[in-house]
């Protein structure tokens, strides 16, 4: 390899961070491209001109967010801290910096060396949003999961032992008002007991653990319909397998959300539901035939909490969710979620897929 003399000059030039030299005063005596850009002054205005407590807020520190306390100006090295920018146009951001103090024929010198960290900072607020969402969306599907199993082993148990008992009882020779109010007492607890049983499965259905998400939804389906009065047709297409529970439970939130959204607002008499799994892909069609509606204006509206959820549930998991609406031409909902072989979501943060 032929060797090359690295000329200091053309690094100072040429390097990405930002390079400022600060005299013992304090102010900017030189600056390279990248730290002008970053302040958004130009060399002239900067060198000379600019102290550099006028672009500082300040160290950020265990103790405070920007303080001048125990500045790094006044140390001869200090490899790593934060601190925050101010540009020539107000604005502020972080930057990751460290500083070397040099002693020079015309005194010290403080060599400051910054890094912008406003993107990674971002970056790392929405990885920690989405895990929080995540946590929320996971801890809400186990309360779920809890009450459902309450209902069904608690209330939904004693309810069956009452009517045992007043089937018992229906065998002795009773009176004829004592049998007719024994028959009302009967048929209240038969309703109620299969309105507990609606709820459990409304709340989490057994059937997604134990059988997976195509049972799951068509046995929703025959609920839906009986519910509502509007037919649900649904086909499917490629492979017909289990897909991780965070998965399965994503496309049957998303499914139940949108087509009770058909039958609470559309009009729609039909449903078409369309699920595909192919090329490493599941994507899932909900699309009903009512009014149909103006996303944007409903999402400005702030009346958007479901969509926004339908939508948060599929990002999580590396997917999309793509609602096309328009008035008097009916909504399609299209769920699309990169998948393993495992039916695993793809390229999702570790911290995120859990559950």
């Amino acid at each position: 390899m032929e060797r090359t003399n690295v000329n200091p000059e053309s690094i100072f030039t040429l390097v990405s961070d930002a390079i400022l030299v600060i005299d013992e005063q304090g102010f900017v005596v030189a600056a390279n491209p990248a730290s002008v850009k970053m302040i958004g002054c130009s060399t002239e205005e900067l060198i000379g001109k600019v102290h550099f407590c006028s672009i500082c807020t300040g160290m950020a520190t265990s103790r405070e967010e920007a303080s001048c306390t125990d500045c790094f100006a006044n140390k001869w090295n200090v490899p790593s801290f934060e601190m925050k920018i101010r540009t020539k146009g107000g604005s502020e951001y972080p930057v990751a910096a460290s500083s070397t103090c040099l002693l020079t024929p015309s005194g010290k010198q403080v060599i400051v060396i910054m890094r912008d960290m406003s993107q990674q900072q971002k970056a790392e607020g929405e990885r920690f949003q989405r895990q929080m969402i995540n946590y929320v969306i996971q801890a809400q599907e186990e309360e779920r999961k809890r009450v459902s199993r309450d209902l069904h082993d608690g209330v939904g148990q004693a309810l069956y032992s009452i009517l045992v008992g007043l089937k018992v009882l229906d065998q002795f020779h009773l009176e004829h008002d004592v049998k007719e109010q024994l028959e009302n007492v009967w048929k209240l607890t038969t309703h109620a007991l299969n309105e507990v049983k609606n709820m459990a499965v409304e709340l989490r259905p057994s059937t997604l653990e134990d059988f997976g998400f195509l049972p799951t939804l068509r046995s929703y389906r025959k609920r839906y319909e009986q519910q509502y009065g509007i037919e649900m047709r649904l086909a499917t297409k490629g492979h017909k397998r289990r897909y991780a529970s965070i998965v399965e439970t994503a496309l049957y939130r998303i499914c139940q959300e949108a087509t009770i959204n058909a039958a609470k607002y559309s009009g729609t008499s039909l449903i078409d539901i369309e699920m595909e799994d192919s090329d490493g892909t599941v994507m899932l069609t909900i699309r009903d035939y009512g009014q149909g509606f103006d996303p944007e204006q409903f999402l400005s509206q702030g009346s958007g909490l479901g969509l926004y959820g339908m939508k948060e549930r599929a990002g999580l998991l590396g997917g999309t969710v793509a609602i096309h609406s328009v008035p008097g031409k009916g909504t399609t909902v299209q769920v699309i979620i990169p998948l393993t072989e495992k039916g695993e979501p793809r390229n999702v943060d570790p911290d995120t897929h859990s559950g």
